[in-house]
């Protein structure tokens, strides 16, 4: 064996064995699957914090009630929306002055689920006490509407009533149910962001004012003259 060839064995003496490689590869693809099994637990984690800690979406407003350009009441509304899921509370207080002055509160709670309506509750005190109820359930597939004492049922679902009409413009709505009075409506848009609810007679009842899909002011006909909303926050 020559200086040269005893040269390369000394120097291949020095070289990893293949299992070392085997060994090195083989590390590395653990350590690999280790941070890749790490970054998907912590994007899960992530994920289930975001879920746990989301809260619902929630609007709120407030109406001036004016009637024959005088300021009666105040009108204010609460919308809770998750999961497809909305809860709405509004609230109504005038105080009329006429040949002796009495106070109306509406008291008014409505549920709905995946764009249908579940429940509605509406309570009339008269001068602070009670004075009406109006009671609506869905109930397999149909409604049980009990006011005061009358019970009656409302065979067709219902997609969208008075208590949306706050902050869910009715673009493309047809009909439009009442929860106070219990009735349904013709519901129509006469212009951009502009809609009417009309009686069984083609006649207007209610014109309604929107704003980035925010109802901003309203007029209404009454008995005792025409009522107007106008909204006096612009916070959601």
């Amino acid at each position: 064996m020559n200086t040269r060839e005893k040269k390369i064995i000394l120097n291949n003496n020095y070289l990893p064995s293949f299992g070392y490689f085997r060994a090195f590869i083989f590390t590395y693809h653990n350590n690999e699957n280790r941070q890749i099994k790490y970054i998907l637990l912590l994007l899960l984690g992530i994920i289930s914090f975001i879920s746990v800690s989301a809260k619902p979406e929630e609007l709120a407003t407030k109406y001036n009630i004016q009637m024959l350009g005088v300021r009666i009441g105040e009108f204010s509304v609460t919308q809770a929306s998750e999961n497809g899921n909305v809860n709405i509370k509004a609230i109504t207080d005038v105080k009329i002055n006429l040949l002796f002055s009495y106070r109306i509160k509406y008291v008014q709670r409505t549920v709905y689920e995946q764009g249908i309506l579940q429940s509605s509750l509406v309570e009339i005190y008269k001068n602070g006490k009670l004075n009406s109820t109006i009671w609506m359930k869905l109930e397999k597939g149909s409604y049980l509407l009990i006011t005061d004492k009358d019970t009656s049922v409302i065979h067709d679902l219902i997609e969208y009533s008075g208590s949306l009409i706050y902050f869910n413009e009715p673009k493309g709505i047809k009909k439009i149910y009442k929860e106070r009075n219990s009735e349904m409506r013709q519901l129509e848009a006469v212009s951009e962001h502009t809609y009417i609810i009309k009686d069984e007679k083609e006649k207007e009842l209610n014109r309604y004012f929107y704003e980035n899909g925010i109802l901003q002011s309203a007029k209404m006909r009454h008995k005792l003259g025409t009522v107007q909303l106008h909204r006096i926050n612009k916070q959601q």
